[in-house]
């Protein structure tokens, strides 16, 4: 459900940027054709926030998604990757109190879902 007014949350600006650009810069370099999408979709489930990223790359083989937080895993160590990226947002989101999931079928692409608290309130 899109939210109809603005969706506050409490955190570090910076740190949340900081995760949905690793985010959508690992979509990005998912993405094998020119033709393919990349979404970014902000919604309200009762008192949360899901921010998804999906495209329609290559997708993760389920052998290695158990793995994809953990400090210096990669599947593109060959072109730089450093497997820090998703390390360090999972830490940033669960800092924050929320959870990153990941759905992906290969060669059909990925989503990546961050799901926060939101702000009822000003805090004091």
């Amino acid at each position: 459900v899109p939210a109809p007014q603005p969706i506050r949350l409490y955190g570090k600006a910076r740190k949340l940027e900081q995760v949905i650009i690793n985010l959508v810069q690992n979509a990005c370099e998912a993405l094998q054709q020119k033709d393919k999408a990349l979404t970014v979709k902000v919604e309200m489930h009762d008192d949360k926030c899901i921010i998804s990223v999906e495209d329609e790359g290559r997708g993760i083989p389920a052998s290695v998604m158990p793995q994809l937080t953990d400090p210096f895993f990669t599947t593109r160590r060959e072109c730089g990757g450093t497997g820090l990226g998703l390390a360090i947002s999972a830490g940033i989101v669960k800092d924050h109190g929320g959870e990153i999931t990941f759905e992906s079928k290969v060669n059909k692409g990925t989503i990546v879902r961050v799901t926060l608290p939101r702000a009822e309130s000003e805090p004091v």
